[in-house]
């Protein structure tokens, strides 16, 4: 799975490529596509919103409990909380890809593109229970530190 912002943007005025915005366009597409994943993912949820990563952490081993299957075929239960986990964790297997104009991972994780929701639903259990006083502020954060022990970016 691949992510790329154009790099080159014309300036209307004069019909030439604009070299002083280029080099803002991809941290702003970054920033634009986040926050835009994030909202959909708030308002397709709103029904079950979540508040804390602990409660996330709650929905997703209410998942990992309950999913059967393996690979790509995964079964999962049709409940709210473990959609919630689903719908939240899928939102976030798009965000790694995201870099800025340097090459840097936004995210400051690396998976592999072939990894799972299940795969990284079972990295954000696994760092829930390692890290229980990390569940305590928002899921985004604690997600984005799960990820990034689990799947860390070379340097």
């Amino acid at each position: 799975m691949a992510f790329s912002t154009g790099k080159l943007l014309w300036d209307r005025n004069t019909g030439h490529a604009s070299d002083s915005r280029r080099r803002k366009l991809p941290m702003r597409n970054a920033r634009i596509l986040s926050i835009g994943l994030v909202t959909a993912v708030a308002f397709a949820w709103s029904a079950a919103a979540v508040e804390h990563a602990h409660e996330l952490a709650g929905y997703c081993q209410s998942l990992e409990r309950g999913a059967k299957g393996a690979g790509r075929h995964i079964y999962i239960p049709r409940t709210r909380e473990a959609l919630t986990c689903w719908g939240y964790m899928r939102a976030m297997q798009d965000l790694p890809v995201l870099a800025d104009e340097n090459g840097h991972r936004i995210m400051g994780a690396c998976p592999p593109e072939q990894t799972t929701t299940l795969q990284l639903i079972r990295s954000f259990v696994r760092y829930a229970r390692a890290h229980p006083s990390e569940l305590l502020g928002n899921a985004v954060v604690a997600v984005f530190r799960a990820l990034g022990e689990a799947y860390p970016c070379p340097h």
